[in-house]
């Protein structure tokens, strides 16, 4: 049935005390805001106003009313797609740069394969406009501080994020030392690249090029592995078969580079080639601090969205009589895992290990150790359980 202004008006009503009364239970939500503090939302859904104002341990609202100074304005004009919004529906989507500080949000559904003057591109088979986002100009908000909201996190987790993703940061610092005469990465890289049934590598990193990263390698794309990855469709410029020689080299090449190498399952990642993963699709990021979406997500977004862990076994630690609380760890760290009072400290439960605070350090106060080397075998076994890269049959 067509919805119609009035449907529209009760589901927002709804929408807006609903989340009222769940946000002093939800737990994930207060985690959220503790970095955020007030956050304020103009709603403005096919015509209908209204506003909520999100602190750490509730949400307030107005319904039919306008915010002064709101953090963000959010437009919806279809009405289909603002009832289905509205009732919790979970649909395909895409964020797209605006002008300044505006994103625009897509409905999407399906992949095809278009020309374009650079070649060959994988797009959306359906793309429509779902939501504007305006951010306050005087403010430094990121995008993905709407997942956040607990009305768009159901949206972005269900799209986003399987139990059975899991991604592993690998640290490059050479103060691990070697295993069997090879660096941490390498080691355990190798494994699976030794492994694998097939072997694809991009032949740019997306995201350093949407950025225009100056400081590392933009000729240096992710890495994916195992029998699912022979359903993805290649594109001349855009990706190519590897032999297992080739991608011990480009991994080689990453962390000489000074790229921290991601692995393990992502399941949206295959999505987003448009075939399906049935557990034989392995994803490897060599991520910037810079650039990287899935440090973007982690800066940002839901904490829910966080699949992200560090290896067990790596032990990270500030030596009181050489730290001078100098904070330039504080720069290194993209994932606000270090404050600095008398010394540096570390916060265990947001640090992924990925080790650039060591590497920044000017008095080596700072240091990484492998509490155990059985424990990079442990981490197989682990992706392992996750993935598997070798022939299904």
């Amino acid at each position: 049935m067509k919805e119609n202004k009035a449907e529209i008006e009760i589901l927002f009503k709804q929408m807006l005390k609903e989340q009222e009364e769940k946000a002093p239970n939800d737990k994930i939500y207060q985690k959220d805001m503790e970095d955020v503090g007030i956050f304020k939302v103009q709603w403005k859904i096919c015509g209908i106003l209204g506003y909520q104002i999100y602190e750490k341990d509730k949400i307030s609202y107005k319904f039919g009313e306008t915010l002064e100074e709101p953090d963000v304005t959010l437009v919806i004009r279809d009405k289909e797609l603002a009832a289905r919004f509205l009732k919790g529906d979970v649909f395909d989507f895409d964020i797209l740069p605006g002008y300044k500080k505006e994103y625009k949000i897509h409905y999407t559904e399906g992949k095809k394969v278009v020309e374009t003057k650079e070649g060959k591109k994988r797009v959306p088979a359906i793309s429509k406009p779902f939501v504007v986002a305006r951010f306050n100009r005087d403010k430094n908000y990121h995008p993905y501080i709407l997942s956040k909201l607990p009305v768009f996190r159901k949206l972005v987790v269900e799209t986003r994020v399987s139990e059975h993703d899991v991604g592993y940061y690998i640290p490059i610092n050479q103060s691990l030392g070697t295993y069997e005469n090879q660096t941490l990465p390498v080691k355990i890289i190798k494994n699976f690249i030794e492994k694998a049934s097939n072997i694809i590598i991009l032949d740019y990193c997306p995201c350093r090029k949407y950025y225009g990263c100056k400081d590392y390698d933009i000729n240096i794309g992710c890495v994916y592995m195992g029998d699912d990855t022979k359903k993805i469709e290649l594109i001349e410029g855009k990706h190519h078969l590897a032999t297992k020689e080739e991608a011990l080299e480009h991994v080689q090449r990453a962390v000489d580079n000074g790229l921290i190498p991601l692995i393990g399952r992502a399941m949206d990642e295959a999505v987003g080639f448009g075939v399906e993963d049935t557990g034989h699709f392995m994803s490897m990021c060599f991520c910037c601090p810079c650039c990287c979406t899935n440090v973007r997500n982690t800066q940002y977004g839901t904490k829910y969205i966080n699949f992200f862990r560090k290896m067990e076994g790596l032990e990270i630690s500030v030596d009181p009589d050489l730290c001078t609380a100098c904070e330039t760890c504080l720069d290194s760290c993209v994932f606000g895992a270090l404050s600095v009072d008398d010394i540096a400290m570390i916060n265990e439960e947001k640090c992924i290990g990925c080790g650039r605070c060591e590497k920044a350090c000017p008095n080596d106060a700072i240091s990484l150790k492998i509490t155990d080397p059985h424990e990079i075998d442990e981490l197989i076994k682990i992706i392992e359980s996750h993935v598997d890269v070798t022939p299904s049959s």
